[in-house]
């Protein structure tokens, strides 16, 4: 144990006191944060990133003439023109496409002519805009306006949800627990790749500079890979508690600002619009739901499965590592590793929609799976014996991964100049010496 703790507290400070760890460590959050908030506000501003498109009407059934509504995305013209001069109208004007609405009253045909290829997204809103004018039109045919049309469509039901307590039932919100569901599995998916391959790249790096060697020449190779495996698990630890205490601090910072800004501001407050207030009552309300959960519970949990996560494939990245010689060789050996991650977050968009499924429950057991489909699983309120069993799998399959990594190390860090196969690494597992 102390050749362990010797070699996890190299790993351990060489990585940790490298100006670049610090840095990425104040840094990832902010970039992250401002990747996906550009996402967002690209998504929102549609206008910033498409330009405004120009589309001469041609209505040859003068059903649509005037009626299609100008948008930020799409403006519309209106001529009339032969089809022999389609081609020189597209070709000499400074307009984007035709649309060619043909002669009829039933089952009418329209056609599109552009000089480019248009995307989805503009024959969809064409089409849309269409569809409005037609059903409107059938509306008004049936004495249904559209005002009164667009007062059924507003109509809404807000459902509260209520989960069975010990004594009554106890308030709950889908939406909010499928946030927190979703977002501490991509962490843990995010975390077992990021510190799995510093494991693989670690080991490769020892192994191509023979320094391995000398090193086993004082250890065995399974404490060599323990130590690091563990030393890099502690960098993980360390950098996601430097990232709480700053989102606790950066909450707290957000929170007291909010309310003297609320306590300044109370009488402005009263003489918004109502429909405002509704809005903010409506988000504050939602907000509130986060606070219903038991946070300090579902972080330790968390840890549980990040660490228990990055430790089973730790142990099979670095085997992965001191089976080749470079980076290069390891693609044959990393996808039966990475498909059980790449499954696991793609299920979990469908685990929240059905969190108690019976495939819900049998991912969450099975140690390949668990970390993700079981952060998925936890703010649901799920049993505490499917918790439990879901852990001692879990342990379980950590140390029969430690085991089977442990006999291709001892054995692959000491291979040079050739790749190996499938079948070679099943016989590296039952050599005795």
């Amino acid at each position: 144990m102390h050749k362990i703790f010797l070699i996890c507290k190299r790993e351990y400070l060489s990585r940790v006191k490298k100006r670049s760890f610090l840095l990425m460590t104040l840094l990832s959050p902010l970039l992250i944060a401002l990747f996906y908030g550009m996402i967002f506000y690209f998504t929102i501003n549609k206008s910033i990133t498409e330009e405004r498109k120009t589309i001469l009407v041609c209505d040859e059934s003068t059903r649509f003439e005037n009626k299609l509504e100008n948008s930020k995305l799409l403006l519309f013209k209106y001529k009339t023109l032969k089809q022999t001069d389609f081609e020189k109208t597209l070709n000499e004007s400074a307009i984007d496409g035709i649309l060619w609405i043909h002669s009829g009253t039933a089952n009418i045909k329209y056609d599109l002519l552009s000089k480019e290829q248009p995307g989805i997204g503009l024959t969809n809103i064409i089409e849309n805009k269409i569809e409005k004018i037609i059903k409107n039109e059938a509306l008004a045919a049936k004495g249904i306006s559209e005002n009164t049309l667009d007062e059924i469509n507003n109509l809404k039901v807000n459902i509260s949800t209520q989960v069975k307590a010990k004594v009554g039932y106890e308030k709950a919100n889908s939406e909010a627990s499928s946030i927190l569901g979703f977002l501490g599995a991509f962490l843990i998916y995010f975390f077992i790749f990021l510190y799995g391959v510093q494991v693989m790249k670690g080991v490769i790096e020892e192994k191509t500079n023979r320094i391995v060697e000398v090193i086993i020449s004082s250890v065995k190779p399974f404490q060599l890979m323990m130590g690091k495996i563990i030393g890099i698990a502690f960098v993980g630890v360390t950098q996601f508690a430097i990232w709480i205490a700053l989102i606790l601090l950066f909450s707290g910072s957000v929170t007291s600002i909010i309310q003297s800004k609320m306590q300044i501001n109370a009488a402005a407050i009263q003489g918004i619009q109502e429909s405002t207030q509704v809005n903010q009552n409506v988000s504050i309300d939602f907000l509130q739901e986060f606070e219903s959960f038991n946070i300090p519970l579902l972080l330790i949990y968390f840890l549980f499965y990040f660490i228990g996560g990055y430790l089973f494939y730790g142990a099979l990245f670095a085997a992965v590592g001191s089976a080749v010689d470079s980076e290069t060789d390891t693609q044959q050996f990393m996808m039966p590793i990475t498909l059980p991650l790449i499954f696991s977050i793609v299920f979990a968009q469908h685990i929240i929609n059905d969190p108690n499924s019976n495939l819900a429950v049998w991912l969450s057991m099975i140690p390949f799976t668990s970390p993700i489909i079981m952060m998925v699983r936890l703010p649901f309120g799920i049993p505490l014996e499917q918790i439990f069993l879901s852990m001692l799998c879990l342990v379980i399959g950590f140390m029969g991964t430690v085991w089977f990594a442990g006999k291709i190390y001892r054995i692959g860090i000491l291979t040079y100049g050739k790749k190996p196969t499938y079948k070679e690494i099943f016989k590296w597992l039952f050599r005795k010496n």
